[in-house]
């Protein structure tokens, strides 16, 4: 890799800034939250201390801070596997080495209710990024054991549920999660991903977990995702107010960090 500050082809950096995440060096902690949607970025700013707010570019808002006196940067992923590999490429290069995302996802089975909290043991699923750093679209990728064993087990004193369980990902939001908008015509096979999701063990389905859990361990990073239950396939039901989840991600998430950081 080219260490000039004149960008290339194969790397395109500038004076050490990269081509997609608006930072550069020095920007970002070694700890990184991994919101999905760039407009959670600005909504969880408020519960940070000294943020220094990097802009947007694309679907990429960064800011950096501190929570509870922990260093912590929160950068947007955007939606599905391409933008999120592309995001922890970025992110590996500039420092990060612990990485947690926290976004939303839809509970398949009735006991893990809208509101509730998933903390991902391990994911499989459909992920075109998964399949290209492991050979294998259906391979199982794990969190790192000392993150995924920190988030499960904190406790923020109030009667929040923090479950554990595996994930499927797949890089469509409605056909391949079973949405009532399918193809009606064409060579797409007419099958349930749900219910295969489900035969394998997931208990859950999203967008990212599987690439976040593949790409990380290869860059050097550790990572695990921690999920909140926006809608539920079994019941139906769908959270329409998502913020109070989204603020108890980051302190979940905030308090496993320092506090897993502090025993190493």
């Amino acid at each position: 890799m080219s260490t000039s500050s004149k960008p290339t082809a194969e790397h395109p950096f500038t004076d050490g800034r990269p081509p997609h995440l608006p930072c550069g060096p020095g920007d970002i902690c070694e700890d990184v939250l991994l919101p999905g949607d760039p407009d959670r970025v600005a909504l969880l700013a408020a519960r940070l201390d000294d943020v220094r707010d990097f802009g947007r570019r694309r679907e990429f808002a960064v800011i950096s801070g501190t929570y509870k006196g922990h260093p912590l940067t929160i950068c947007s992923t955007g939606i599905g596997g391409s933008s999120t590999e592309i995001a922890l490429m970025e992110l590996s290069l500039l420092g990060a080495k612990r990485v947690v995302r926290t976004g939303g996802m839809s509970s398949l089975v009735a006991e893990i209710p809208t509101g509730a909290f998933l903390c991902v043991e391990k994911a499989t699923g459909y992920s075109s990024l998964a399949k290209l750093y492991s050979g294998d679209e259906n391979a199982t990728a794990y969190a790192d054991r000392d993150l995924y064993l920190a988030l499960l087990n904190t406790n923020l004193g109030d009667d929040t549920r923090i479950v554990s369980g595996m994930v499927g990902s797949t890089d469509s939001y409605y056909y391949g999660q079973d949405r009532t908008q399918k193809p009606s015509s064409g060579t797409a096979p007419k099958i349930s991903y749900l219910k295969d999701l489900q035969e394998r063990g997931a208990v859950g389905v999203d967008m990212e977990c599987q690439t976040v859990l593949s790409v990380a361990p290869s860059l050097g990073l550790k990572a695990a995702c921690l999920l909140g239950v926006h809608g539920n396939r079994a019941t139906n039901d769908w959270l329409v107010d998502y913020e109070p989840t989204q603020r108890k991600l980051l302190d979940i998430a905030g308090i496993a960090l320092a506090r897993s950081k502090d025993n190493h």
